[in-house]
Formats: C-alpha cells, sequence, structure tokens
C-alpha cells in the first residue's frame, strides 16, 4: 500500500531550457525520435504517468520547444538566465510549483524513454513519515532519473543557482534517500551527443 501522496498533490518539472553543448549546434531535445520531437516524447511519458501538475522549464530556443509541447497538458516556465546553469533551472521550476504541492519529481528533457510506471514506483516508496522522503530509481545497479523529492525540500530546491543542482541535496542527506530498483533503462538513457540520439 502506497505511503506517499496522492499522485494528483505531485508536480513534475521537466528541465528543458539548456544548450546542449555536447550535442554540437542543434538543440537536442528538438530532434525526431519516432517522429516526434525528444521533448514532446518525453513529456508525453510523465503526462502518461498522472501526476497532477507538470511543469517544463524552457529557456534556449524557449518559442520551438514550446511549440513543440503544443496540445499536451503541461505549462511552461521560462528560465530567464539558463545560461546562468542548470540550477537556475530547477529554481524556475520549483518556484511554478503550486503551494498545495506535497512532492516534486525532477526529470531531464532528454529522457524519451523513460517509462510511466517508474514515477508511479517512485512515489509509491516516498514516506515522510519514516523520514524517506528523497526517492530515487536504480536500474542495473545505477542510480539514475527521475529524483522525488517531499515538499519540505521545496524552499531549498526554489534557491538554487549557478551549476548546483539537486545532487546537494542528496549529498546532504545520505540517510533519507530511497533507492528504488526499476526495470527501465531509459531512468539511464540521457541524449547528451548525437551517438546518444543513434542509440534511442
Amino acid at each position: 500500500m502506497s505511503t506517499g501522496p496522492d499522485a494528483a498533490k505531485v508536480a513534475v518539472v521537466i528541465l528543458a531550457a539548456g544548450r546542449s553543448e555536447r550535442f554540437g549546434t542543434d538543440n537536442k531535445l528538438l530532434e525526431s525520435i519516432g517522429g516526434e520531437a525528444m521533448i514532446r516524447r518525453t513529456a508525453e511519458q510523465v503526462v502518461a504517468a498522472g501526476m497532477g501538475d507538470v511543469i517544463v522549464v524552457t529557456g534556449h530556443d524557449a518559442d520551438d520547444v514550446e511549440r513543440a509541447l503544443n496540445g499536451l497538458p503541461v505549462r511552461c516556465a521560462r528560465n530567464a538566465t539558463p545560461w546562468a546553469g542548470m540550477g537556475t533551472s530547477l529554481a524556475t521550476g520549483a518556484n511554478a510549483v503550486k503551494p498545495d504541492a506535497e512532492a516534486m519529481f525532477v526529470v531531464l528533457g532528454d529522457m524519451p524513454r523513460l517509462k510511466p510506471e517508474t514515477l508511479t514506483a517512485l512515489l509509491v516508496a516516498l514516506d515522510t513519515k519514516r523520514g524517506r522522503d528523497i526517492v530515487v530509481p536504480v536500474h542495473d545497479g545505477k542510480r539514475g532519473h527521475p529524483v522525488l523529492f517531499a515538499a519540505k525540500y521545496f524552499t531549498r530546491l526554489c534557491a538554487l543557482s549557478g551549476d548546483t543542482g539537486a545532487r546537494s541535496i542528496l549529498k546532504d542527506h545520505p540517510e533519507r534517500v530511497v533507492a528504488v530498483p526499476v526495470d527501465d533503462p531509459g531512468t539511464l538513457l540521457d541524449v547528451d551527443t548525437p551517438e546518444d540520439l543513434r542509440k534511442t
């Protein structure tokens, strides 16, 4: 039985503001996978999980990225300084989360193979009463994404800046991190190079 919040009270922040410098000159999030932009495919997988609120943080090529999401039940929040580091995108997303949210997933925009049921499995493992309030997936012995944070971490997420990502929170609270085994190689697949794209 789930000890975590109802899915309707859970937000998902998808990070889609970066410049994709390792990918080359093109924005990897707009690259086609099965006839759809990568960011749209990632967002569709997240939406299928049935969480309450999906927020896509845009920045670089914001107009094009947001256009690729047309018709999906997502909100977009623009990071005015995406070049300043991932921390600013995390803060932008966290600040856009509704005040009644009880937990928040952080999803990378370049994870088009993520399974919707993985988000459900992570949510089931969240147990704030027992201090299990950060949840990460593990596939093939390796930690991946997304990461789920209980609401108690929202203030810190909202204050992130520069290249300081959410990893710092995990390092500061290792005893509160729950690792959940999942049969989902998509938790480890993020597309950083054209070669990665070919593997998808």
